[in-house]
């Protein structure tokens, strides 16, 4: 039976979101056992659904990974966003591995959040017949690090399912966790065979795959820098810079994708941090997946030590067996922890306890990775061909009684050259894409940098034709210093094809307003637009922006949409579902 053959629960049926989704999921899973019954083999091997949770692509693309690691072994694999799951599928399974990622305040990604919902719930199914594996994604700078992933491993546990293999928690360079994981998941999911009921199959719900992109993360191009201006004015109190990279025919990237950019430490930081160490600068260290590397070179290239972690300063307060830093490590002091955290470094460290780090051994065990850091990209394939556009706020700041700054804004602020390059690679964001509908209208909302991929989105709109109707909520602090793309944005609402512009700048009267308050102020007419099949995207912070947002959105809808609270929850839990609610959030 193929699965257009499956029969399904229409959107109009009269059953709320979660029961339409438990029925949805049943009949796949009926259906499908009946035709995994019919056609499979006894000496075919196992089915096994591969899952992800995604906020930049990493989980999805070690899901798919995996996937071929199954395919290869003889094994069906399917592999699935959890967007597309419901809890009352994986009672039909035998055999699921998940890679979830954690972002924000622990949370799990935006479009696994229903998943989870709907797994918390204490209607959730029994899941004894699933045996499972959990790799979970994080990042160790982060409080809640793998807290979704633990999450999930503790709930299939207490709905009876069987875990097979320990549960793998990496920080943010995972590839080589995943090479050493990955041989002891299949031997684990060997071993449990036996023991599987054998009437429990695998629903299938998607599978692709892609050859590996020429340049990565690991692999860069090296882009030269055809432009870079201020888009703030010299009186505003930050600077937000716009930078033009030249690809050539070298990489191709759609509206709505991400540049990731291979940054590197500022090297006068990474020579006054070698001068408070007695170690020496040339001493050769193995840095994992890069071979041998000078302290020096690790220090500049390979490790992240502008920011404290917990583990930083778990490492000091041990060798120095200092009580103030000893303090701050038990949970509840977690808060206290976070404060003197914050605006701090290894070299705040090295210089209030000398002597503390004597090896380099010692120096890169608590230290984590440099990762890349990710930046929307504002321009449009169609627009401006072979250039690709950053919108990039550049992070400075002093803080006990030391100018700071971000990684990567200031490298490319500062310390590379007007024609020097710039190491990038493209990373793919499938779920902050146009409608495929051109005439389709779309709500923009990006304060800040935020606006980045909306640029994209319009430019793109405008040099293909489309039709479709256009709103943009941009918010910043003053229309005088910090109205980004102020002159494009005009033009094209004058030219109609940005058919509305609201701006919401904070400090331009007593009172400070935000785009959040914008779309209130506008309920009525944001309400006729989602009425009009409008989708919505939103990009920006996601700690404070993207929350207050998502309650104007709730809020208009149910007061515009005269619905209840729950209704409203409901409406817009359709909207994820039909891919009219998107975020891009960090």
């Amino acid at each position: 039976m193929t699965p257009q053959n499956i029969p399904f629960i229409p959107h109009d049926a009269p059953f709320t979101h979660d029961q339409r989704a438990w029925l949805n999921g049943f009949l796949a899973g009926l259906f499908s056992n009946a035709s995994a019954a019919q056609t499979m083999p006894e000496s075919a091997g196992l089915e096994v659904a591969v899952y992800f949770a995604t906020q930049s692509g990493t989980a999805e693309r070690l899901a798919k990974k995996f996937s071929k690691e199954l395919k290869d072994a003889g094994h069906t694999a399917t592999v699935a966003s959890l967007s597309d799951v419901h809890p009352a599928q994986l009672a039909q399974q035998a055999h699921a591995v998940f890679f979830v990622s954690t972002y924000g305040d622990g949370e799990p990604p935006d479009h696994a959040k229903n998943f989870r919902e709907a797994l918390m719930l204490d209607s959730a199914p029994a899941l004894g017949s699933l045996r499972y594996a959990v790799f979970a994604l994080g990042d160790r700078n982060y409080e809640q690090f793998c807290a979704f992933g633990t999450e999930l491993d503790e709930r299939l546990i207490a709905l009876g399912a069987q875990r097979i293999v320990s549960r793998v928690e990496s920080d943010v360079d995972v590839d080589e966790p995943f090479a050493a994981w990955t041989p002891t998941c299949m031997i684990a999911l060997k071993r449990s065979s036996d023991k599987a009921p054998a009437e429990a199959r695998t629903v299938a719900i998607s599978s692709s795959s892609k050859s590996a992109p020429l340049y990565s993360r690991e692999n860069p191009y090296h882009a030269q820098i055809v432009e870079r201006r201020a888009l703030t004015a010299s009186a505003s109190g930050k600077l937000t810079m716009h930078l033009a990279l030249q690809l050539g025919e070298a990489l191709s990237y759609e509206a709505g994708d991400a540049c990731g950019v291979v940054a590197c430490n500022d090297p006068s930081l990474v020579d006054e941090t070698l001068s408070l160490l007695a170690i020496s600068a040339d001493e050769l260290v193995d840095v994992p997946k890069a071979g041998k590397s000078t302290v020096r070179d690790a220090l500049l290239h390979h490790y992240q030590h502008t920011r404290l972690t917990r583990k930083i300063v778990q490492a000091f307060a041990e060798r120095t067996e200092c009580k103030v830093l000893s303090a701050l490590l038990p949970a509840e002091q977690s808060a206290h922890l976070d404060a003197f955290l914050y605006g701090r470094g290894l070299i705040d460290l090295l210089q209030e306890y000398p002597g503390a780090i004597d090896t380099a051994e010692t120096l890169f065990a608590m230290l984590p990775r440099l990762s890349p850091r990710l930046y929307s990209i504002s321009s449009s394939p169609a627009k401006h061909g072979s250039e690709l556009h950053c919108t990039i706020g550049v992070v400075k700041y002093r803080s006990h009684h030391r100018e700071r700054g971000g990684v990567a804004s200031t490298m490319l602020a500062e310390r590379i050259g007007a024609k020097e390059s710039v190491p990038v690679y493209i990373q793919p964001n499938k779920k902050f894409r146009l409608p495929a509908d051109s005439n389709a209208p779309i709500i923009m909302i990006g304060p800040g940098t935020g606006i980045a991929p909306f640029r994209s989105f319009l430019h793109e709109r405008e040099a293909l034709g489309h039709k479709g109707r256009n709103w943009l909520f941009f918010g910043e602090r003053s229309a005088q210093t910090d109205f980004l793309y102020c002159h494009e944005l005009r033009s094209m609402s004058e030219s109609s094809h940005l058919t509305r512009l609201d701006t919401a700048f904070s400090r331009d009267q007593e009172h400070k307003i935000y785009v959040q308050d914008r779309m209130l102020e506008q309920g009525e007419t944001f309400w006729r637009w989602l009425q009009e099949d409008a989708r919505v995207y939103v990009c920006g912070d996601a700690s404070r922006m993207a929350q207050d947002v998502d309650a104007a959105l709730h809020a208009l809808i149910e007061k515009h949409g005269a619905m209840s609270a729950d209704a409203a929850r409901e409406y817009v839990s359709r909207m994820h579902d039909d891919n009219r609610y998107h975020r891009d959030v960090y």
